[in-house]
C-alpha cells in the first residue's frame, strides 16, 4: 500500500496556499506529496495508483474560524466549500463514478477567509500549518502505509508539482 499527500491551492492568494504549504512540510519527512490547482481531471490524474491519498485545502466556511481545521474521509465528505470554483467534492464525485477513486481518501480542509491575491498566509493559517502537517503525517502512519519514495516518477502536468 502506498501514500501520496496533495496540497491543493494556490501560492498567490493568500491562505489558499495552505494546502501547498503542508504539502511542502510533510515532503521535508520523506513523504510523497505534489502541489495541484484543484481542476478535477488533474487531481484524479495525481491520485492514480495511490492506495491512500490525503488530500490538504483551504476552504471557506461561513461560520469557520481562520486555521481551524477539519479532517473527513470518504463518503462523508460532507458540505465543504473549497476557495476554487470546483474542487475536491466535484472530484470525488466524478472519480468515483468512472471508477477512478483511490482505496482510501482523507481530506484535511483549513478555514480560510483571506483569499486575495498576493504571497504569504495570514497569522492564523500559517499557526495551523504544523499541526495539520503532523495530523497529515500520524494519518499515514496510522494507516501503516509506507509513503511512495520521492524518486517515484510521477505523469504530472505543468499545473502540478512535486515537493
Amino acid at each position: 500500500m502506498n501514500a501520496l499527500v496533495i496540497g491543493v491551492g494556490n501560492e498567490f492568494r493568500r491562505d489558499d496556499g495552505v494546502g501547498p504549504a503542508v504539502a511542502r512540510e510533510v515532503a521535508r519527512h520523506g513523504v510523497e506529496a505534489t502541489i495541484s490547482d484543484g481542476d478535477t481531471v488533474r487531481l484524479m490524474e495525481a491520485w492514480e495508483g495511490a492506495e491512500l491519498v490525503v488530500i490538504v485545502d483551504a476552504v471557506r466556511r461561513v461560520s469557520g474560524v481562520d486555521g481551524q481545521w477539519h479532517r473527513t474521509t470518504l463518503p462523508q465528505h460532507g458540505p465543504i466549500a473549497s476557495s476554487h470554483g470546483f474542487g475536491i467534492p466535484e472530484a470525488v464525485e466524478l472519480a468515483e463514478v468512472l471508477g477512478r477513486l483511490p482505496g482510501r481518501l482523507v481530506i484535511f480542509a483549513v478555514d480560510v477567509t483571506d483569499v486575495g491575491f498576493g504571497p504569504g498566509l495570514s497569522p492564523a493559517v500559517t499557526a495551523a500549518v504544523p499541526a495539520v502537517t503532523k495530523a497529515v503525517l500520524a494519518e499515514i502512519s496510522q494507516a501503516r502505509v509506507p509513503p511512495i519514495p520521492c524518486s517515484r516518477q510521477r505523469n504530472r502536468t505543468s499545473d502540478q508539482e512535486r515537493v
